[in-house]
This record gives structure tokens, C-alpha cells and sequence, in this order.
């Protein structure tokens, strides 16, 4: 099975994990910015996890998100 996996120049040391009894933190575990409506949340084994907004979604794993329905 293939996983998602972040673009070249992601540094996983800079994530900061949550640890697995924790509330989801209101930042991104990545810069720190505000995660936004639908975050990004990666679960490790230990069960730590970190979440990511919306502008790393896009510019470290390619994913884009958009606003409201399609027409």
C-alpha cells in the first residue's frame, strides 16, 4: 500500500507531534499557522499526531482544497 508522502525539502524533525491523549492543538504542527476547516492529520504508530493547515497541505503533500460547492 502507497501513503501520502511529503515533497522534497519536508523535514519531519520540525513536526511538532501531539501526544496521543491530547486535544488537537489550534496550530499547525508544522508553521505553526491557524490548521484552518479541514486540516491534514497524520496518526504515528505511538499514536502521536500532528495536523496540518491548509497552505503546508498544499505546498509540502500537492493536495488543494475548495471553497464551497461546485456549481
Amino acid at each position: 500500500m502507497t501513503g501520502l508522502r511529503p515533497k522534497a525539502g519536508f523535514r519531519w524533525s520540525r513536526v511538532n507531534w501531539g501526544r496521543p491523549d491530547s486535544v488537537r492543538s489550534a496550530v499547525c504542527s508544522y508553521c505553526y499557522g491557524l490548521p484552518g476547516k479541514v486540516p491534514l492529520i497524520f496518526t504515528a504508530e505511538s499514536g502521536h499526531v500532528a495536523q496540518f493547515c491548509e497552505e503546508c497541505q498544499r505546498r509540502w503533500f500537492g493536495l488543494e482544497s475548495y471553497p464551497g460547492e461546485p456549481e
